[in-house]
């Protein structure tokens, strides 16, 4: 049996490292991925030092059943590079852990466990006993399983002249007093920022968003228990908050962060039982307040993140912004500060743009993904943050029917689960997935046994 693996990114990388353990065998696992590399994709190609982990190295594993797995590879390759990793519980550099899975699946590929195809799949064209794969450069694969793995794309912020993060010309050229606007107050506004500063920019640096949230700071938190009896599945979202605050100020609990890291089990389930309309209400509502507390800073980070506060320069601003033109200059933008009718005219020498990740797939810059929507193989999920996926990863179509061998997983599946962009959430998504794969394995040798 073949499997194929469209995208080679974080999700990507896990899924092949997962599929490679089967216990079995029997399964051919292909990478479809035009990088020169499998494990970096966007979220870890960056080689700045000063972009940490926002989880400790002891839960960013490749594996959930080897939680030590990071750690140990570490220790081995760390000595006399310069990774201080003294401890399972330290954040390291984004940039090392994508050399992390990228040398997982090296020795996969080395060992012919794993095929690396460098190419760009354009179609999925699905039929009973197989799925065609078409490639950018003409090629055609077949194999028995498709899994959609193509992670993170940057989201457009349509008619602002703003700069992509992460990109090779998102921080060129900024004189060292420039004043430069952000837009997003996130975690992806927080590299920007201390990107900024490690390069000498000493200019003010002005970060926007609807709410002015900025991701709270990692502490030592102490574990609690919480049985899923407890969880108030398919409440509403205002009582759903309710019950969260009173858990948060229980007597067992102390600190919220215990509170978020001991319902953290149950989040997929406790998603799965809300409706449309409270799934709605959430995201519109609540969404930005849980990430915060969700997805938070490591300490190193949010001290260097307060400094830059406290010395003026960085400015958190609730509200949004209107309007932006490119002038020789610069950009002139209207600011507009929440609950505030007046519009700031102000001029910044860069805008860029930090507002998270694209989640609508109608928006999408895949080809692939825009040519499987344009044929109804596969539908945008109502709540418009990824495609409709069945609970087994199986790809729903416009006609509501689940794909047999088109599977989606990570970033892609978030409608269907929620958690599905952090590692510790992806890989658990890899293990059941392998699990399946597994019971098809041994159907087919039984079915070729008869």
């Amino acid at each position: 049996m073949r499997v194929a693996i469209v995208g080679g990114g974080a999700t990507g990388a896990l899924a092949a490292l997962h599929l490679a353990r089967l216990e079995r065998g029997g399964a051919e696992i292909v990478v479809i991925e035009p990088a020169e590399e499998i494990g970096r994709g966007m979220a870890y190609a960056t080689d700045d030092p000063g972009h940490l982990l926002n989880v400790r190295v002891a839960n960013m594993s490749a594996f959930a059943d080897q939680s030590d797995h990071l750690f140990k590879w570490l220790q081995r390759e760390g000595r006399g590079s310069g990774i201080p990793c003294p401890t399972p519980y330290c954040f390291v550099p984004r940039g090392v852990y994508g050399a992390y899975l990228a040398a997982c699946v090296r020795n996969h590929i080395n060992c012919g466990e794993i095929t690396h195809v460098k190419d760009r799949c354009v179609d999925v064209i699905e039929s009973r006993h197989s799925v065609r794969i078409a490639l950018e450069s003409g090629n055609v694969i077949d194999a028995e399983i498709v899994v959609l793995a193509t992670g993170n794309e940057a989201k457009s912020v349509l008619g602002l002249p703003a700069a992509q993060p992460w990109t090779k010309d998102a921080l060129q050229e900024i004189s060292g007093e420039a004043p430069v606007l952000i837009v997003g107050t996130g975690l992806t506004m927080v590299d920007m920022a201390l990107s900024l500063d490690r390069q000498g920019h000493r200019g003010k640096i002005t970060a926007v968003s609807p709410r002015g949230l900025l991701p709270s700071g990692h502490q030592p938190a102490k574990l609690v228990g919480l049985t899923g009896k407890e969880v108030p599945y398919g409440a509403e979202i205002s009582e759903l908050m309710a019950w969260l605050r009173r858990f948060c100020l229980t007597n067992e609990v102390h600190d919220w962060r215990s509170a978020i890291d001991a319902l953290r089990p149950y989040t997929q389930d406790l998603w799965r039982s809300m409706s449309l309309l409270q799934k709605r209400r959430f995201l519109r509502h609540a969404r930005a307040f849980w990430e915060v507390h969700r997805h938070r800073m490591a300490p190193e980070v949010e001290k260097q993140v307060a400094a830059l506060r406290a010395s003026g320069r960085l400015e958190i601003v609730a509200g949004r912004v209107v309007h932006a033109q490119q002038t020789p200059e610069g950009v002139a933008i209207g600011l507009a500060r929440r609950g505030q009718k007046t519009i700031e005219k102000r001029r910044f020498s860069r805008l860029i743009n930090c507002t998270g990740l694209g989640e609508d797939p109608a928006r999408s810059g895949n080809p692939l993904i825009r040519t499987l929507l344009a044929r109804g193989t596969a539908r945008v999920h109502p709540i418009g943050i990824g495609l409709d996926v069945h609970e087994n990863y199986a790809l729903i179509d416009a006609s509501f029917h689940c794909s047999r061998r088109v599977l989606a997983i990570g970033p892609l599946a978030r409608a269907a689960f929620w958690e599905s962009t952090a590692i510790p959430d992806i890989r658990m998504q890899c293990r059941r997935l392998t699990q399946m794969i597994d019971d098809a394995l041994q159907l087919h040798g039984l079915a070729e046994g008869v």
